[in-house]
């Protein structure tokens, strides 16, 4: 504080206290994100997780494929979800965090629920419980306010996620969609309460006689004298006209009685149990509320179904249950409030005031969206084009998968939207995609893609192969060929050969492709050291033990001297097993082709992070007075920022020059505060030479 500043009014000692001890902001753990199918989770939407446990928690764990069983009801998991493992080798180091995309096929509305569908009205599993809610807006226990009803939606035309609603979502499951008349405050409706729902959709019933008394409907097979099924046999048939017949699609059980089952409390509504006096669960409950035709509609009430559907399969409403003496339990009789027979024919508050106040609904009409037929539905050979089936050429229109990977991918693209440093799409080759990948990344400027290369091994769930050695569709050299002629060039992409076999909890041994390795490594490297140490090597790239965070027990190629030169020279990371069982990263360059500092990975990344880390420190001049007051404020922020770096080895020399050659009075009157910043990274050392020279016992070594 100048001495002018102070008022000196009468003699005596004026102290001014100056605080530079401030601590310079510095940014958040930034950390990958990584693209691939889970268990479970909401879909493709980008999800941050803190810890492995957590990820388990959201996602699922991991899914080493080769399960059977119900596909329909227990999910897909006949093939390797690679992504899972990627994120369970990276978030071991607990170095940062990590987002993940869940890819999903056709779009559709996601199914989930906040009571476990497998529960009993004498065992409730609550995952989430809301309490008070209230229709009134102006009421801060708003069901909107409590639940909370922003959804993301892809826009197409920006090829971005939109964000919509007013009030943050607090729940992990559900947000509620509010009717514009609740929204805005409509007197008299905030005293309104649930009373009930509509049941989800399902095939008409039909009933039909046979012969010259009638044919099913054109939705249905039939013949003149026949109801048959869809091979043609006959379920039903006469030559008669006096027999009659009825096909009806099954629904979900309503619970009856308040008795059933032996519940005290009881929940009117969806029934899960086998039958009104069983506690076992039945697990094709489900199936009706699967989105299993895609003509369902989304609303019962306002939609129209296709031919052959009914919008909903039944009516639930509280309005239905009956009491037939004031001693006698409760039940549920459909149509008893239109007769005047329910408990509430008089007052709806009779029935509330006999507690018979809640009831249970199921969520229906969700699904992943992908053919359950295949083991992986997302599998390269289906995409057209190179890396994928081979011919034609891949777009949004003509496969499915191209573009969920897209979307996934597009999903990321705005750098002040989600901050990551790295980004895998784990088992993903198709060329257009994995170059998709890298531009996006060059274009965001602060994140390194790692990719996966065609045919190095090709798992079961791409192509049958009879045998194990036809798994192998590629030699080292010729995927060095085929990625020089792709002509990437770009030091913000890295690959890696060939794949590893890593173990599951489970003992299972599963073939991954490197990207999920190399998750691990960059994680342990940066935990080890820094990010800017190179990530190969036996002290940080020896994922035989342990750098990859996950076992890794092989891999699918071991390479010769000389087929790692031959990677290596096309920018192809070798992952090399030496004798001993010792699997070690060898090489980390980027696929940059010019020769340059940055075609290194260490030295990509220290650039990346740095340049990430300077631009958070900077914007705390934004707005400032670009005065020279304000410059060595900046340079305050910077320069012990590049100092730790210098001494942390990440650099070996740096100069920051910011005065008035840089920052000059035409830059001034545009508002422009101009520096410069010159470093020089620190390289790895790859190669070593050592001549050994054999002398004769008389030689000097001075000579």
């Amino acid at each position: 504080m100048p001495v002018k500043n102070f008022k000196f009014v009468s003699p005596g000692v004026f102290v001014n206290e100056i605080d530079n001890s401030n601590i310079p902001k510095t940014a958040a753990a930034i950390g990958p994100v990584v693209i691939g199918r889970s268990s479970k989770g909401m879909g493709m939407t980008p999800i941050k997780v803190e810890s492995y446990e957590q990820f388990v928690e959201v996602f699922g764990e991991t899914v080493p494929g080769s399960a059977g069983g119900d596909v329909y009801r227990n999910g897909n998991q006949q093939s390797p979800m690679y992504g899972t493992y990627a994120a369970k080798a990276f978030l071991n180091a607990n170095v940062a965090p990590l987002t993940y995309i869940r890819l999903l096929g056709q779009e559709d509305a996601n199914a989930v629920v906040i009571r476990e569908i497998d529960d009993r009205d004498d065992n409730i599993q609550v995952l989430e419980r809301f309490d008070g809610c209230s229709l009134d807006p102006s009421s801060p226990s708003f069901i909107g306010i409590k639940i909370g009803n922003k959804y993301t939606q892809w826009d197409s035309a920006s090829r971005r996620l939109k964000t919509y609603g007013e009030y943050d979502n607090q729940s992990a499951y559900v947000y509620v969609e509010l009717d514009e008349a609740i929204e805005t405050g409509a007197p008299g409706l905030e005293t309104l309460l649930p009373f009930g729902y509509f049941g989800p959709p399902r095939f008409t019933s039909t009933a039909a006689g046979v012969g010259a008394a009638g044919s099913l409907p054109n939705y249905m097979i039939g013949d003149p004298n026949a109801i048959v099924n869809g091979t043609g046999t006959r379920l039903l048939s006469s030559s008669a006209n006096n027999l009659t017949g009825r096909l009806g699609f099954p629904s979900t059980r309503l619970r009856h009685s308040s008795s059933d089952g032996g519940v005290s409390d009881p929940y009117f509504g969806f029934q899960t149990t086998r039958t009104a006096t069983s506690n076992d669960f039945d697990a094709s409950v489900a199936d009706a509320s699967r989105r299993w035709l895609a003509a369902s509609v989304a609303d019962p009430v306002t939609g129209t179904p296709a031919t052959g559907v009914d919008g909903y399969s039944y009516v639930f409403s509280l309005d239905d249950v009956v009491q037939d003496s004031p001693q006698s339990a409760y039940y549920y009789a459909s149509g008893s409030r239109a007769s005047e027979k329910s408990a509430t024919s008089s007052s709806y508050t009779t029935l509330l005031d006999a507690d018979i106040n809640r009831f249970t609904a199921p969520f229906w009409g969700g699904y992943d969206g992908f053919d359950i037929t295949l083991p992986d539905p997302v599998y390269n050979k289906a995409i057209p084009g190179a890396g994928g089936s081979g011919t034609g050429t891949a777009t949004n229109q003509n496969s499915m998968a191209y573009y969920t990977y897209r979307r996934a991918i597009d999903t990321v693209a705005d750098a002040e939207m989600i901050d990551m440093n790295l980004l895998a799409a784990p088992g993903l080759t198709h060329e257009a995609l994995t170059k998709h990948m890298v531009r996006m990344c060059e274009s965001r400027g602060d994140a390194l893609a790692l990719i996966d290369l065609p045919d190095i091994y090709i798992p079961s769930h791409e192509e049958y192969k009879s045998a194990k050695s036809d798994r192998h569709g590629t030699t080292p050299t010729q995927a060095a060929t085929t990625l020089r002629n792709r002509r990437i060039d770009s030091s913000y992409g890295a690959t890696f050969y060939p794949w590893v076999q890593t173990r599951d909890d489970n003992g299972q041994r599963v073939w991954t492709p490197p990207s999920v390795a190399m998750m691990g490594v960059l994680a342990s490297s940066e935990k080890k050291s820094d990010l800017w140490f190179a990530p190969a090597g036996f002290n940080r790239g020896g994922i035989s033990d342990g750098a990859a965070g996950i076992p890794v027990v092989g891999v699918s190629e071991r390479l010769t001297s000389k087929e790692r030169d031959t990677l290596y020279e096309s920018r192809i990371n070798p992952i090399a097993s030496f004798p001993g069982n010792q699997i070690v990263v060898f090489g980390q360059k980027t696929l940059q082709e010019r020769e340059s500092a940055l075609d290194r990975i260490n030295v990509r990344r220290l650039v990346i992070y740095m340049k990430k880390q300077i631009s958070i420190l900077a914007t705390q001049v934004l707005f400032q007075q670009n005065t020279d007051a304000t410059w060595l404020v900046f340079k305050s922020l910077i320069q012990p920022f590049l100092d730790n770096v210098l001494t942390g080895y990440g650099i070996s020399d740096y100069r920051l020059i910011l005065d008035k050659t840089t920052t000059t009075a035409d830059l001034i009157d545009q508002n422009i505060l101009y520096a410069k910043i010159m470093v020089k990274p620190t390289r790895a050392i790859e190669y070593i030479a050592i001549d050994f020279t054999i002398a004769s016992t008389g030689a000097s070594f001075d000579d």
